[in-house]
């Protein structure tokens, strides 16, 4: 006898009728054998997925903290810290490294973000040149606007339509966006209201932002009706937007409001003629750069491809968690049974504030996640892997002459220069280590980085991928 088809949207299980006679008492008998099956065949399956994770993970689980959140392991990665640490480059640059066929293959999917990256620095200008933007500047910061300025936020009007739309695209989401950008409610696309800082479309962890782009193509055809119609306003308004962008009036605007677009994350501004360009595929430095935020903890998966020629196939799962403080609660669980962690301090933030508290110093708090990372007893035995990043943003502040000592008091009159400023963090973070670590005998590898080159970036993954693997044999007794 043929089993029944099951009827996804019927009761279950079905309810019996008191007229049932003999053939309808067959029929049901037979749905819930047969519902039985498939839930014995689901439980076999994953069981057999929950198997086949504890086979692929035995190595050591690593933590990646800072600023902007990772905890990263040898196979489990998890990454944690304060937001815009570099966690997410940090991440790329692994994908990159171990996965790079993968990496290559990925990259025409960045296309829309590094597209929206731009649009969206071009739009934040234009609000903070709109008489509407008076509210956020102060008075005597005011500049008069001549007739070439106008004729530019006339002209690039267009592009808020362009950025809503990728967000759109992006994030799945059908709201408009508000091209004020004031809004910190975590359902739309957007983080926490910066009035210095273009804006960063934010997506939920899970959203696989990915898996919607490649799901939204049509079969055979690389980009969508949507896409091709956003990239050639984009490069209909290049002209425009390289002049916008070298017109003396706006760097003088933001000069006087002390914003740096080069600084921070996205900017792609000085790319525009390239990435305009209607062959335009991303490069790996292109990627490293994009900006995209990720609300909630999210799993991703980097196969070690040079693996695969020995048949070991070896992946490297990182959890890849918020680094905002509403969402540090969520780290504790990532914890367990953890081999290194990896804590990112970016050393570019001395001047910088949270975004979701500007009474709060970002270097500050860097370091009072680092004392709480330091003096959990649950770590105790674990090996701690610090990368001061954001090195070269630092190194640009203090040749402008941001005066260090002026946001870290306790600097005093030592030299404002790179190698005496990053000697001092760094003697900073080795003391809170050596103070509150209730290991004395515990290990503290510290490096000074660049999360955006690639060259310099892999030589210190390669040290944490031997840091990992000497920590994991000698857990089993090996060494």
């Amino acid at each position: 006898m043929r089993a029944a088809r099951i009827d996804p949207e019927a009761a279950w299980p079905p309810p019996i009728s008191p007229d049932e006679n003999d053939d309808d008492r067959n029929v049901r008998l037979e749905q819930e054998r047969e519902a039985k099956r498939v839930s014995d065949a689901i439980d076999l399956a994953l069981n057999v997925e929950r198997e086949n994770k504890k086979k692929t993970i035995h190595g050591a689980k690593i933590l990646l903290l800072g600023p902007s959140q990772h905890i990263f392991s040898f196979f489990v990665n998890v990454r944690i810290g304060q937001a815009e640490s570099g966690k997410s480059t940090i991440l790329k640059n692994m994908q990159l490294h171990f996965s790079p066929s993968v990496f290559h293959a990925e990259a025409e999917l960045w296309r829309p973000v590094i597209h929206l990256n731009l649009v969206r620095s071009v739009n934040f200008i234009l609000n903070l040149l709109s008489p509407r933007s008076s509210g956020t500047t102060s008075p005597t910061s005011t500049l008069p606007l001549d007739d070439s300025v106008r004729r530019l936020i006339f002209s690039l009007a267009p592009l808020k339509s362009v950025e809503t739309s990728l967000t759109q695209r992006i994030s799945g989401s059908t709201i408009t966006v508000n091209h004020d950008h004031k809004s910190t409610n975590i359902d739309t696309p957007y983080a926490h209201y910066n009035p210095a800082k273009a804006p960063e479309i934010a997506v939920r962890s899970g959203a696989g932002w990915k898996g919607l782009l490649k799901f939204r193509r049509q079969p055979g055809v690389l980009s969508s009706p949507e896409d091709i119609q956003n990239r050639r306003i984009i490069n209909a308004c290049v002209d425009d937007i390289i002049t916008l962008w070298k017109n003396p009036i706006v760097q003088e605007k933001l000069r006087q409001e002390e914003i740096s677009l080069k600084d921070q994350p996205g900017f792609f501004l000085e790319d525009v003629q390239r990435i305009s360009a209607e062959e335009y595929l991303p490069t790996p430095d292109d990627v490293l750069r994009a900006r995209v935020s990720t609300i909630g903890p999210e799993e991703h998966r980097i196969p070690m491809e040079s693996s695969f020629e020995n048949g070991n196939g070896k992946d490297w799962i990182v959890y890849d968690v918020g680094g905002d403080r509403s969402q540090r609660a969520a780290w504790a669980q990532f914890f367990d049974t953890v081999t290194v962690i990896i804590f990112l301090a970016p050393v570019s933030a001395f001047n910088q504030a949270l975004a979701e508290d500007e009474t709060v110093n970002r270097l500050a708090d860097s370091m009072k996640l680092w004392r709480m990372i330091c003096s959990n007893k649950l770590l105790a035995s674990v090996d701690l892997i610090l990368l001061l990043n954001k090195i070269d943003i630092l190194d640009a502040q203090l040749k402008a002459g941001v005066q260090f000592s002026k946001y870290v008091t306790s600097y005093r009159d030592k030299p404002n220069e790179t190698e005496a400023v990053s000697k001092y963090l760094l003697d900073m973070f080795t003391a809170l280590h050596k103070q509150h670590s209730p290991n004395k005998r515990r290990k503290m590898h510290p490096h000074l980085t660049c999360a955006i080159d690639t060259k310099a970036t892999a030589t210190v993954i390669t040290h944490i991928q031997e840091v990992i693997l000497i920590k994991t044999l000698s857990q089993t007794n090996i060494l």
